[in-house]
């Protein structure tokens, strides 16, 4: 039989602990701890079981420990994380129990603290069974998490001394701690725990005589009860309410310390973690020494955007990988687009006259003078200036938005384009709007006609998607989109496109006859919007032999770049509309908007290529694609 003593105020846990428990042991139980001390006077349990919802919680182990020292204690934990069982062991409880526990958990740490304790029959130490877990690995588990949050408070040192005072709490179970650091007044306390406001408030320490003198002099670790020498230092120690204090170092030098007070259960430091405390205040002076240097470096990053912020010029720089590394507020306006969609991106993202001129600095690392290039995506000419910051470290560009001459506001809004859009556009919504208008009018007296009902649904349907695609066709020519550059095959471009119209082609009777070229010709496109150039063409071709006809397609790579002529043995352009037919809204079709060859013409123009219409001597017409090459293209920037 076994006397176990329990203490716990909540009766249902008392009652849990009583049906747990083998029937033949004795299970005392005590509300409160003063009972259970009384008990004490009269009883020697064989293992005392605490609850910790007890108020006194750790507190309660040392007047436990001390009322029966031999007698084996197990806490009853509600948390189960390392540092609170760590805790509970330094304090002096041999085991831990998780609630809610099992019946079979409790059953086993109480007989292995029981058979611990008492010798076997022939008189020899009973089997040693396995221990708690060593304390010291929770204290190092502990430190080891309060390293690797440190890096967060860099910006805030007092928030950074607030949590290494946590740490040393949790670590070492303290009543009191403090973090010292010089400023221009002498050593004062700037985070403090368990120490009268009025003592760390008014504190001041110096360096000619005490505490800091100590310290500066031995460089470690200072214990109040080993140092004989120094009564100053031991009395600044004891005003604090420490016990051990160690030297916090900035540049070699001393700068401050670290002192804690007593720990809450009387035991002693061990040698152990004597030196864990000196090894975390190393690591908190290398923390503050990086908390300097980032309050530095923040404040002149700070300066720096501040001063780049209010450059009118654009200032964008670009790293060795060609990727973009900063923006400035002018350079986000003039580009019309914003730093968190380009930072870190390819330099192609800010358009590929910009990054033409860009790799080019990067590539032979000389610098770009005053460059004019036109920027199609933003419909702008930039003067710009690159410069190479160094070996290895990227470039600068420097650039503005050239003056241009622009219309009156009163020209553009009475100019003959703006009627003849007007025009265009009235047609195209009042086309459908008229039978929408007329069906809509007839509803209330055939609506009982199922007939009408059926028409009416698909000539509304049919008619508001002409509608929409009339709108969606004026947000896609009102669209400035910005390339996506890259080497493409001029061929494999060429052949998916005609393949999408393998279908209407059948269905018009049309033939379809390529020459492409067999030096598989390459070219630096955006493969998305340079096929919609095609597709444009191509469907322009095709509306111009509405009974059937021969469409030809021909691919040709020269020194001066590729070249793309797409024919038709249609009627051909009338002269008088050659000179019109680029424009936007201009069409001799009863339908569509007219801006199939205007918004492919444009694309052309953002590749820094052309779409011009040629001589065909077969009759119809012919449009030729031409994309500059690489090596023409710079040569011409030289001024060769």
């Amino acid at each position: 039989m076994n006397v176990i003593l329990a203490i716990a105020e909540d009766r249902a846990i008392c009652e849990s602990l009583r049906a747990a428990l083998p029937e033949e042991d004795l299970v005392l139980l005590e509300p409160s701890l003063e009972g259970a001390i009384r008990r004490l006077i009269t009883v020697r349990p064989d293992v005392i079981l605490l609850d910790d919802s007890l108020s006194l919680s750790r507190k309660a182990i040392a007047h436990l420990k001390e009322a029966a020292p031999d007698t084996p204690l197990v806490v009853l934990s509600s948390r189960g994380d390392a540092e609170t069982l760590a805790g509970y062991t330094l304090a002096g409880a041999r085991a831990c129990v998780v609630k809610p526990f099992s019946c079979d958990a409790l059953t086993r740490a109480v007989e292995s603290l029981v058979n611990l304790s008492t010798p076997a029959a022939d008189g020899r130490p009973a089997p040693r069974t396995p221990s708690a877990p060593d304390p010291v690995v929770g204290q190092y588990q502990m430190a080891l998490r309060w390293l690797t949050r440190t890096s967060s408070q860099l910006a805030d040192v007092g928030r950074l001394s607030e949590q290494i005072l946590d740490a040393m709490t949790d670590i070492f179970d303290c009543v009191r701690s403090a973090v010292l650091l010089e400023n221009g007044e002498g050593v004062r306390v700037i985070a403090s725990r368990g120490i009268p406001a009025t003592v760390s408030e008014s504190l001041r320490l110096n360096y000619a005589t005490g505490l800091m003198r100590w310290l500066e002099a031995h460089a470690c670790l200072i214990d109040r009860r080993a140092v004989l020498d120094a009564p100053d230092a031991v009395k600044e120690l004891q005003v604090i309410g420490a016990r051990l204090g160690a030297p916090l170092f900035k540049n070699g030098q001393v700068c401050g310390a670290v002192i804690v007070g007593d720990k809450a259960s009387g035991l002693d430091y061990s040698r152990e973690e004597r030196e864990m405390l000196s090894a975390l205040t190393r690591a908190a002076s290398n923390t503050f020494e990086n908390a300097a240097r980032y309050r530095k470096t923040s404040k002149q990053q700070n300066w720096l955007d501040g001063i780049l912020n209010n450059v009118t010029a654009g200032v964008v720089t670009v790293l060795p990988n060609r990727r973009v590394a900063s923006l400035n507020v002018s350079a986000e306006r003039i580009l019309q687009t914003r730093a968190a969609d380009v930072i870190g991106q390819s330099v192609q993202k800010l358009g590929s006259s910009f990054a033409d001129v860009v790799l080019r600095c990067l590539g032979d690392g000389k610098p770009r003078l005053r460059q004019e290039i036109r920027d199609s995506a933003i419909d702008a000419t930039l003067g710009l200036s690159v410069t190479p910051l160094g070996e290895g470290q990227g470039v600068v560009v420097m650039f503005s938005q050239l003056p241009e001459e622009r219309a009156s506001a009163e020209e553009i809004a009475y100019s003959p384009f703006w009627e003849y859009l007007s025009s265009r556009v009235a047609q195209e919504i009042k086309n459908p709007m008229v039978a929408i208008n007329t069906f809509a009018q007839l509803l209330p007296r055939k609506y009982d006609a199922p007939d009408f009902r059926e028409a009416f649904a698909d000539v509304v349907q049919k008619e508001v998607a002409r509608i929409n695609n009339v709108v969606e066709t004026l947000f896609g020519f009102a669209r400035h989109p910005r390339l996506v550059i890259q080497q493409c095959k001029v061929n494999d471009t060429v052949r998916n496109v005609l393949g999408s119209f393998e279908k209407a082609l059948g269905e018009k009777a049309i033939e379809l006859e390529t020459h492409l070229d067999p030096k598989e010709p390459n070219a630096e496109i955006d493969p998305s919007h340079f096929s919609q150039a095609l597709q444009n063409v191509v469907q322009n071709s095709i509306d111009a032999m509405p009974a059937g006809g021969r469409l030809k397609v021909r691919t040709e790579m020269s020194d001066s770049g590729c070249e793309i002529v797409i024919s038709d043995t249609g009627p051909g352009v009338p002269e008088q509309d050659a000179a019109l037919i680029f424009m936007p809204f201009f069409s001799t079709k009863e339908q569509g908007m007219g801006l199939g060859l205007t918004i492919a013409n444009r694309i052309m123009k953002q590749h820094e290529g052309d779409l011009t219409l040629v001589n065909d001597p077969e009759g119809g017409s012919a449009f030729a694609l031409h994309l500059p090459s690489k090596e023409a293209s710079n040569a011409d920037d030289s001024g060769h």
